[in-house]
Parts: structure tokens; C-alpha cells; sequence
């Protein structure tokens, strides 16, 4: 069934460790100060901890504070206010919840968290000490203990073109849950490469694949927006090795495809286009290029019934997490509606969970982007009837997320933003098979019945979702 649009909050356990404050003395014998926020919890996950707070009444918005400690809880960096929380971030705001991710995981720090009324600041919380999630993977065990060269830098540099080859085809070695496939070349003659992952195996042949109704995640199609392109890797090896019984029961009812680079030449320089300058996403429905054409050939051999397509956005007044399904209006409105539900439905709803904004691409203030493009992949995959959405990284920290002036901070909260994303998209899949399925062939009956008009340009309206969140269309 396809859900209405919900302000209805459960509360998520899922890969999530609850941590709250031990009592001090003073705390435990004193009442909250006028206006104080309590209740203060953490839930550390993959790269970045949940905070969730009591609302205090009044509250403008509120600052999160973090400093570095260390095992005696001494600190040993300063106070730094890395997250601002307001009303717009989240459908329900009676339960606020803030996404810290610009730190170094495995790290230890105390957080506090002040509420705001105007401009005039109210006490701090009490402090919670606690220690975040390591990078996923034993150390000591084969496969697990891989890590991309995004990871071995802790931020400071991206996962290289060879780099990329050798932990894929390293993560091929050592799982039989993963197969390495290269879908075509680029123009300068790089691999594109895609990676087939299933329990116990990945199905043989493409064919057998698109009757798992797989999933396709495209992690980098613009060469200079990367931060994606991490998240798969690091996505791969969990999925590769992890014996989480949520992984194992995932990849036994469908086939994961990741393509983690199909823009290698503009990865390798850095640059949003091909080596001919050529942007690929406005190029998936006319196939000039090998790269788009590699990737049109998998989804007609592979037939994935999901998807999602990694990009960062320059707009700093943005959302954490942008997202927007396929709006050309030729595309059928069951498959409009179910991209829509996965995003409004889903993950605007688990984003109120964990901490991150989801929001409509261009809310707030981005404007009419991406409008009367019939050519990017979102809409291309809409017309062959897949799911799908856009997703967006902001690029900057903007005035949420203050401290991202540290460039590694910045890419960490982009990459494990993206990750979340990803695992999220996953879940809806496999809960929502059923209507995604269902949408699909509703979709291939109208096409087929090949009446109704055809639209040459323009895009379907997205209405605005009820205010606070965002309140923009």
C-alpha cells in the first residue's frame, strides 16, 4: 500500500547503541534549570551519532556542541558548536534529533546540546560521553578488514581509480557473495565496473539477475562529486561480509548492483563531465557516450526495479540530503507515485529518526533545479519503469552545520549521510517490494496500451510538503 504522507515517528533500533547520561551528583540532586534541555541521548551508527532531546518549550532552534575527550574524559580539543537544529529539518518536531558526522569515528567526545529563544541562548544541557562507532569491519578478519583509501586518510584523500580496482576485486576474492563485472570502458580506456551482490551468490547471468527484481545504486556519475562514490565502496564490504542477519536476509531476496565509478575519466581528473566535457547525466536517453551506453545496456539486461543516483549540491541553504524522483510527465504516475512514496513515505520519515534532513531537491531556496530535463538518469530510469530518486549530498556545511570549514569533516558527513541513504533504500526495497513490483507492472500495461498524450517538455509539480518541512514544492 502506498502510504500518505505521515508525521507519525517510530523509533528506530537499527544498527543503533542507545547511550545516555550517567547521573553526576549535582545532576542527579538538582532540578533542570528554566528552559534547560534534558534527556539528552546518543545512538552511535556507521559514521556519525543520533542526538535526541526533550523539546523545551519556546525553543527557536537549538546548538549542538561537541568536544573531543579523552578515556578519563578530559578534553582534549575545544568546545565546538557543529550542529544547529531547526523546526524545518524533520516532519515531527516534537521528538528533535540531530546527525553529528564530522568526526573521526572510533573517536570519544562529550556532547551538549542548548536550546535558543531569538538570539538569546539558554543553559547547556547535561553532558553525554560517549565513544563513536568504528569503521565497519574487523581489523583481524579477511574481507573485513579492507579499507578504501578514503578510509586509511581518514577523509584527506579520495579512493583513487586503482585503488577502487584492487579493493573491488579484493572484496570479489574473498566473498562468494559478490561478483565484479565490467559493464564497458570509458573513453580513455578505464574499466567500468559494477559490482553483483547476493546470499549466497549472486545469480549467474543477467538474466537470472532481473528475476531477483535487483536494486542499482549509481554512485558517480559527476566526476567531482565523490563523496557517494565512498559510500558504495564502504557499502560493498558490508554487504560482502557482514553477517548481520538483516544484511543476510536482504541479499537472499534480491540482487544488489553497484556501480561505483561510471565516470572514471572525470573522477581520475576531477571534473564534473567525461574527457570530452560531456555531462553524462544529461546524455542516459541519448547514449552518445560509451560511459552512458555501458550503463543503458545493464539496465535492459539487468532490469533492476529500484534505484538511486548519487550527486552533490552547491546550495548551502539546503537539506543534509536532497532528493527528487523522476518528474518527466511522460513517465507513468505509478512509477512517479512509488519514487515518491520511498521519499516522502520512507525516508523522510527515517531521516526524523536517525537525525538527517531529507528534503525535495532545491528546498530552500535552490529554485527550479533540475526542471524539464527528460535526459538525467532519474528520468530515464522513470520511463523504463524503475523507482527512483536523485540524491544529493550538500556540499558546504552551511549555516546548520557550522563546523565544516575542516575539509574532512565536511567529506565525512557527506560520505555517511550517503550511506544511510543507501542501507535506507534497501529496507524500503525490501519492504515495499510488493507495490514497487505492483506500480511497475501498471506502469508496462499503460505504456503498452500506448494511448493518452506524450509530452515533449516540462516536469510534473512536486506540492510542498506541510510546513515546517520544508515548505517548499
Amino acid at each position: 500500500m502506498r502510504r500518505q504522507r505521515s508525521i507519525a515517528i517510530a523509533v528506530s533500533t537499527l544498527l543503533a547503541v542507545t547511550l545516555t547520561s550517567a547521573p553526576t551528583a549535582a545532576s542527579a540532586q538538582s532540578a533542570a534549570e528554566p528552559h534547560q534541555v534534558t534527556n539528552l541521548t546518543i545512538r552511535q551508527a556507521d559514521g556519525y551519532a543520533t542526538l535526541a532531546w526533550q523539546p523545551v518549550d519556546g525553543a527557536t532552534d537549538y546548538q549542538i556542541e561537541r568536544t573531543a575527550v579523552d578515556a578519563d574524559d578530559t578534553p582534549t580539543g575545544p568546545a565546538t558548536i557543529v550542529g544547529v537544529w531547526r523546526p524545518n529539518r524533520q516532519i515531527n518536531q516534537e521528538s528533535p534529533t540531530f546527525a553529528d558526522a564530522g568526526f573521526n569515528p572510533g573517536d570519544t567526545f562529550r556532547w551538549r546540546v542548548r536550546a535558543r529563544t531569538g538570539t538569546t541562548e539558554q543553559p547547556y544541557s547535561d553532558p553525554v560521553v560517549a565513544t563513536t562507532t568504528a569503521p565497519w569491519g574487523n581489523p583481524t578478519t579477511p574481507g573485513q578488514q579492507l579499507r578504501t583509501q578514503w578510509e586509511t586518510t581518514h577523509a584527506a584523500q579520495y579512493t583513487s581509480d586503482t585503488d577502487e580496482y584492487a579493493y573491488t576485486a579484493a572484496i570479489d576474492a574473498l566473498s562468494d557473495r559478490v561478483r565484479v563485472v565490467e559493464l564497458g570502458r570509458t573513453l580513455q580506456n578505464r574499466p567500468i565496473n559494477m559490482m553483483v551482490i547476493g546470499n549466497p551468490a549472486p545469480p549467474a547471468t543477467p538474466a537470472a539477475v532481473a528475476a531477483t527484481a535487483p536494486v542499482a545504486i549509481n554512485c558517480n556519475v559527476h566526476g567531482n562529486e565523490p563523496g557517494d562514490r565512498e559510500a558504495c565502496l564502504i557499502m560493498a564490504r558490508q554487504l560482502a561480509f557482514s553477517t548481520d542477519p538483516r544484511i543476510t536476509d536482504l541479499l537472499s531476496h534480491t540482487t544488489v548492483l553497484i556501480v561505483p565509478t561510471i565516470n572514471g575519466d572525470g573522477r581520475a581528473n576531477n571534473t564534473r563531465g567525461n574527457s570530452t566535457g560531456q555531462d553524462l547525466n544529461r546524455d542516459y536517453s541519448l547514449i552518445r557516450q560509451p560511459e552512458t551506453a555501458a550503463y543503458i545496456k545493464m539496465v535492459r539486461d539487468y532490469r533492476p526495479v529500484a534505484g538511486y543516483d548519487g550527486h552533490e549540491f552547491g546550495n548551502s541553504r539546503a537539506g543534509d540530503l536532497p532528493m527528487l524522483p523522476p518528474r518527466h510527465q511522460n513517465v507513468a504516475q505509478p512509477i512517479f507515485d512509488q519514487s515518491q512514496d520511498m521519499i516522502e513515505g520512507h525516508m523522510y520519515t527515517k531521516g526524523a529518526e536517525a537525525g538527517w534532513w531529507a528534503c525535495p531537491y532545491g528546498c530552500e531556496g535552490g529554485g527550479n533545479v533540475g526542471l524539464s530535463e527528460e535526459t538525467i538518469l532519474r528520468n530515464t530510469l522513470g520511463l523504463k519503469n524503475v523507482t527512483n530518486s536523485l540524491l544529493e549530498l550538500r556540499s558546504s556545511g552551511g549555516q546548520t552545520r557550522p563546523d565544516e570549514g575542516n575539509t574532512a569533516n565536511n567529506r565525512r558527513r557527506k560520505t555517511y549521510s550517503a550511506l544511510w541513504t543507501f542501507h535506507q533504500f534497501l529496507d524500503y526495497h525490501r519492504a515495499d517490494l510488493g507495490d514497487i513490483l505492483g506500480a511497475r507492472a501498471e506502469a508496462i500495461e499503460t505504456q503498452a496500451a500506448n494511448t493518452g498524450r506524450l509530452v515533449f517538455r516540462g516536469s510534473r509539480p512536486i506540492p510542498a510538503h506541510p510546513a515546517p518541512h520544508p515548505g517548499d514544492s
